[in-house]
């Protein structure tokens, strides 16, 4: 009878224990350097699509000016 309900237990209790759960280990300092080089890349990207935005009327305005663009 102990048999029984030892396995049963046992095998509940590992069961159990192999669950894993989400936590948040980073330290403050991890999660600034993380939102710093998000914010990094954002300014990038927000670089990239100005550049990008530049040329373009750059081109129009040569097109304007004389016909084609270099």
């Amino acid at each position: 009878m102990k048999r029984a309900i030892f396995i049963p237990v046992i095998a509940l209790t590992l069961l159990a224990s192999c669950k894993e759960t989400p936590t948040n280990d980073m330290s403050p300092t991890i999660q600034k350097e993380i939102q710093k080089d998000n914010k990094a890349d954002v300014i990038t990207t927000q670089d990239s699509l100005q550049m990008a935005r530049k040329r373009t009327m750059d081109s129009l305005e040569q097109i304007k000016s004389h016909g084609h663009a270099h």
